[in-house]
């Protein structure tokens, strides 16, 4: 009988937040995510024998792991050291503004004391207050904020079999200075074992470790900018893009150059930055000898089409294939639905209802494909650091569940990839592959945004400038390869992950800081006077008033949950900050909001332990201030329901049956031509939530608390005016 092979790829990346020149770091993701993730996420194979999983690694990831276990320092770790009795006013305004940084619900709640601090801060993070708060903490308040800060980035493992960080855990608050000098050589510690570790259980053959180009560029932007506009020809370049095929031979060159060192062997397979693949990019790893490289389920689906014409059926993605090249090169196809649900869905399920959902689509993948001719293979591929902050007790509940369920069932086999292929070198061809990511198989994160573009020729003018320099100068190697480096750096896809509009973080000024200074960097380096551009941020979208305005159109299925990780990536968002209430007084704190030519779509996130016995949600829109033209929607709260009624500006009343389905979130679809308006009319709106009693209806939840979300009725041309230069 015909088994369901299963390659789990975990994928583990950091840009580089370190400014070699003043060797300090700005963020401190890596050392949080090594003690919280890296290390405890391949020891799964030692407890589960018959368990094999794929890692990969970005090597400026390692080179700053191997750089805190001997001592590299960042603000942070400088804040938490310093004795409470001397910090300075702005110490504290910094650690009480960073020093939540994480996800509450899992990592501060749980804690009675780390919930009882933010409750001291309050949720709000307006200036006033956090001034006002900075007098209620007394020097034990700081100090146990800087502990309970670090402390909750140690995985469960380490709370279970590290005596030291068990004993900090059960001593709970009233920390010590002695404590704190603790917890950061631990963390320095763990960051010089991450590279131990999977080098010894690569070595036992448990696990394969692929790797990425050095600081994780999107490798055919550098290649071939012109690509990008395959996939969407409606894209503006940056102006003079130009070729840096050479920068991206030298990025896996040096990538590979650093793994034969740390790990003792030369890299089988490549995870291309984000899953950005071109035919260009095929035919350089094939000349630096890759076996197999990976990405994306659409990629697939669109080379197909180009070579067929047609749209491939849903057994496509379940095999490998073979690229058509002199030296045999393989590539899979990630399984888009049960990665992105483990990356952003399960999380909000019950552990053992994620676990059958998972078991249940392999076991139809086994149904669709067990009369077809090559085996089969389902791909699992995720970001291994950053979804499980999101799960109850960092998704060691749900992953124990998870590959006790791949490993007992004798219909599924985890594999490595190199050895799967190995084992099964006839696949089917592939004459060429489709230019795009893993994000709708095109590059637009990261390039033809007024802010992306404007990074880009930023970055190409560094360039220009440091090949003119080094023509006509002597220059040390040294300084050479420093300059060189800075550059390399400096294309790095994170920096533009945050350019545009697409996604957002309160650091997206410190992302964009550290961009420029990389670039800034090369001129110091050379002792020569930077172009004063780079001293001006470049990010300019920033949200304002809690508020991420749509970035593109959008069409969810209105079905009441998130059927996929893309479904409201395009869409606006409105996250109302607390107060120091608890939260149970709440009924939401976020919602999505986008629009296409006819309709407007809104999903709100619910707590669902909140009792909505008698509790009505109430959409109103407002589409002529002047004349207080304002219609309503009003919905009963019930599970499955999927009607609305619709209060026109009249009073009239009407029943819409289709547009709504609450369940898992409340999804509901209004269309324009309910509100009556006309494109390039603005619209503002509101959400509420009100409680009936036995004589009165009360509000218990707005938001926004005050004001309006703001949109304009779109006309098809709407969203041009943002990717224009």
């Amino acid at each position: 009988m015909k088994k369901v092979y299963v390659a789990i790829l975990y994928h583990h990346h950091q840009p580089l937040y370190k400014d070699p020149l003043e060797n300090f770091y700005h963020l401190p993701w890596v050392k949080f995510h090594a003690t919280k993730d890296y290390y405890d996420m391949a020891i799964w194979v030692e407890k589960f024998p018959n368990l094999k999983l794929n890692f990969n690694f970005v090597p400026s990831l390692l080179l700053q792991l191997e750089d805190y276990s001997k001592g590299a320092k960042d603000k942070y770790l400088e804040l938490t050291l310093k004795p409470s009795n001397q910090l300075t006013f702005d110490d504290k305004l910094f650690i009480l503004r960073n020093f939540f940084n994480c996800n509450w619900e899992t990592m501060v709640y749980p804690f009675r004391r780390y919930k009882e601090l933010l409750e001291m801060r309050g949720k709000n993070l307006k200036e006033d207050e956090l001034l006002r708060k900075i007098n209620h903490f007394s020097n034990k308040d700081w100090t146990d904020l800087q502990v309970w800060y670090n402390l909750v980035w140690f995985d469960p493992y380490w709370r279970r079999n590290d005596s030291e960080i068990k004993s900090l855990f059960e001593k709970g608050e009233n920390f010590t200075e002695e404590d704190k000098v603790v917890i950061i050589n631990k963390q320095s510690w763990i960051c010089g074992e991450v590279i131990k570790k999977y080098k010894e259980l690569q070595e036992q053959s448990k696990i394969e470790i692929s790797f990425s180009a050095f600081y994780h560029p999107i490798l055919p932007l550098l290649i071939n900018p012109q690509s990008s506009k395959i996939s969407n020809p409606n894209l503006i370049l940056p102006k003079n893009a130009i070729s840096l095929e050479e920068d991206a031979k030298k990025q896996i060159e040096l990538a590979i150059e650093y793994y034969k060192e740390k790990f003792g062997i030369y890299p089988k397979g490549f995870w291309p930055s984000e899953g950005s693949v071109c035919d260009e990019l095929v035919f350089i790893l094939e000349k630096f000898s890759i076996k197999w490289f990976a990405t994306d389920e659409d990629i697939l689906k669109k080379s197909l089409m180009l070579s067929t014409g047609k749209f491939p059926d849903k057994t496509a993605i379940y095999k490998h294939y073979k690229f058509n090249t002199e030296t045999p090169i393989y590539v899979v196809f990630r399984d888009k639905e049960i990665s992105d649900n483990i990356s952003f869905v399960y999380y909000r399920w019950r552990k053992e209802d994620a676990v059958k959902d998972i078991e249940a689509k392999l076991l139809d993948i086994y149904n669709l494909c067990k009369n077809e001719k090559f085996p089969i293979l389902v791909s699992i591929i995720l970001d291994g650091e950053n979804c499980w902050e999101y799960y109850h007790n960092d998704g060691e509940d749900f992953l124990n569940d998870f590959y006790n369920m791949l490993t007992s069932n004798k219909m599924f086999e985890t594999v490595l990839l190199s050895d799967y292929i190995l084992a099964h070198p006839e696949a089917p061809i592939l004459k060429n592959i489709w230019p795009g990511s893993w994000i709708n198989a095109n590059y637009n994160i990261w390039i033809g945004h007024l802010e992306d573009n404007k990074a880009w020729e930023y970055l190409y003018k560094t360039r220009e400038f440091l090949c003119n320099f080094l023509s006509q100068n002597e220059v040390s190697e040294e300084k050479k390869k420093m300059c060189w480096d800075e550059i390399y750096a400096a294309e790095g896809s994170d920096w533009f992950w945050w350019f545009g509009d697409e996604h957002y973080t309160s650091q997206s000024d410190l992302f964009d800081f550290l961009f420029r200074k990389h670039l800034k960097n090369i001129y110091k380096i050379l002792d020569q006077e930077s172009p004063g551009y780079l001293d001006i941020p470049i990010k300019i979208n920033m949200v304002k008033n809690n508020i991420l305005s749509p970035s593109n159109f959008i069409s969810p299925i209105i079905d009441g949950k998130i059927s996929h990780y893309f479904e409201w990536i395009s869409s606006g968002k409105y996250v109302h900050v607390g107060s120091s209430q608890h939260r149970t007084s709440y009924i939401a704190d976020s919602f999505y909001y986008g629009f296409d030519l006819e309709n407007i779509y809104i999903c709100i996130d619910y707590y669902k332990d909140v009792d909505f016995k008698d509790v009505i949600l109430n959409i109103c829109f407002i589409s002529d201030i002047e004349s207080n033209k304002i219609c309503y929607i009003r919905i009963p709260f019930e599970k499955k329901r999927t009607k609305y009624n619709f209060i026109s500006p009249e009073g009239e009343m009407k029943e819409i049956e289709g547009n709504l389905m609450i369940d898992k979130v409340i999804e509901i679809k209004i269309p324009f031509y309910l509100i009556g308006t006309f494109p390039n009319q603005k619209i503002l709106f509101f959400i509420n939530f009100e409680k009936r009693f036995e004589d009165r209806t009360i509000e218990i939840q707005r938001l926004p608390d005050s004001g309006f979300i703001e949109i304009l009725h779109p006309d098809i041309t709407y969203f041009k005016m943002f990717w224009t230069v």
